[in-house]
């Protein structure tokens, strides 16, 4: 991956490929496309001139001036992105885009200011960031597209009283509630401080927010029932405020705030700024050397009583940045050129190692089969599954009666349907052991 680096991955499980957006020109050295490409498992694909390119203006082996692409998301089964986007195939552009499949297209009028997240819901596509108008009219940061046109949203009003515009970093429905966060604050006594939502009638706070001249809130995701919010805070000082209801990643029931451990307290950056869940399995990403009293590489995983890390301190060389999956696998990508011991070029996948991490297990898989591979996704299964292997493997899937359901020798990628399979538990054995496989429907 080129100079500028990632900011996010998107998995998109019906063509089995990943999206990889951020400020990078070129990845694989040959492989151009500023802001956004496409891997297929095997190697990066250009997707059209990328942003803020004509496809003939020659370019360098950094990456884009700007801050890039930093969002993505479906919605209406197309792909939109955002960003510091200002231009789209030599054309003028407004900070956000669809891809047609071969091109991409403006969305509406646009914005006039940088998008910082998108989120797809059924009532239309939703993206904060830093403008204050969409569609040429007043937007404080928060819009909605309808498939027509981009809208504002419950009158957001300007929130900070010395702030020209709302710095908004995520957005996310809640228990019917729309909750945003940011870098914002409404003045002494509000509570509108980097955190609020609009409860049907009104904008109002979340208890104090968040307080510290250093706070922020940069993720808002919604998983089992909780509203996860990750940022820069912290409840100690000098980093933040012991007013603060914990550091750097917590959940928020609708009624209160809960913490993850002991989150990221005692590091000497307590900002946490990217989360993914794998299999239900929580893993954070950021700028933390600590998590759950655990010295840590800035990468690690919540077991559900624990935070365990997964590399030891100072793994990466400079600072990580967005974790994601693609095929049950953790990704992360960020800054740094060496992983360990080994040369890794901003962009990397999980595959285990020889450290031992706070949960007492070794994270890696046994060294002979570090040499050998065999991924299987997703796993539960409702309709399909796929199996991928690093050389020829006999494979045999039976069911909870030992009944052989399907056989065959699989040498690089192999679909099966599974859609008439009783639900249930499954073994699937190879020349190297067994694995369960979960069908449900």
């Amino acid at each position: 991956m080129g100079v500028g680096g990632l900011y996010a991955f998107l998995e998109d499980t019906t063509l089995d490929v990943l999206y990889c957006s951020g400020a990078a020109f070129h990845a694989d050295d040959d492989v151009t496309s500023p802001g956004i490409f496409k891997w297929d498992g095997t190697q990066f694909q250009a997707m059209g001139c990328g942003v803020n390119w004509d496809c003939v203006t020659p370019l360098s082996n950094g990456g884009l001036a700007n801050g890039g692409v930093t969002a993505m998301a479906f919605w209406n089964d197309e792909l939109y992105i955002g960003g510091d986007i200002t231009e789209l195939n030599g054309e003028p552009a407004a900070y956000v885009a669809r891809w047609d499949g071969n091109a991409w297209q403006n969305v509406g009028v646009g914005f006039n200011g940088p998008v910082r997240k998108l989120r797809a819901y059924p009532d239309g596509l939703y993206a904060v960031g830093y403008f204050d108008e969409a569609e040429g009219q007043a937007a404080h940061g928060l819009a909605r597209w309808d498939g027509t046109a981009w809208n504002s949203v419950f009158d957001l009003p300007v929130i900070s009283p010395w702030q020209e515009l709302n710095l908004l970093q995520d957005v996310a429905w809640y228990n019917g509630k729309l909750y945003i966060g940011g870098n914002f604050g409404g003045g002494t006594g509000t509570g509108l401080n980097d955190i609020m939502c609009w409860d049907g009638n009104a904008w109002g706070p979340i208890g104090n927010g968040f307080l510290g001249v250093f706070s922020s809130v940069q993720v808002l995701e919604v998983h089992d029932g909780l509203l996860y919010v990750a940022g820069s805070f912290a409840d100690y000082p000098p980093y933040g405020n012991v007013n603060n209801p914990g550091s750097g990643i917590l959940t928020w029931d609708g009624s209160n705030w809960a913490q993850l451990g002991s989150g990221t307290r005692g590091a000497v950056n307590a900002s946490v700024n990217s989360l993914t869940w794998i299999n239900d399995t929580l893993h954070a990403g950021g700028r933390f050397n600590v998590i759950g009293d655990v010295p840590t590489g800035r990468v690690a995983k919540w077991d559900g009583t624990k935070w365990c890390s997964l590399v030891p301190p100072d793994y990466f060389d400079i600072d990580l940045g967005p974790v994601g999956q693609f095929r049950d696998t953790l990704l992360v990508s960020g800054s740094f050129l060496m992983a360990g011991p080994d040369s890794v070029r901003r962009v990397g996948k999980w595959i285990g190692g020889d450290y031992v991490d706070t949960c007492s297990v070794t994270t890696s898989l046994p060294e002979i089969i570090a040499e050998w591979r065999l991924d299987l996704f997703p796993n539960p299964a409702n309709n399909r599954i796929t199996l991928f292997t690093e050389g020829p493997t006999q494979i045999t899937i039976t069911d909870a009666l030992a009944r052989t359901v399907w056989s065959g020798m699989v040498n690089g990628r192999e679909t099966i349907d599974v859609s008439k399979w009783a639900a249930g538990s499954y073994t699937l054995r190879h020349d190297h052991g067994a694995m369960k496989l979960m069908v449900v429907h």
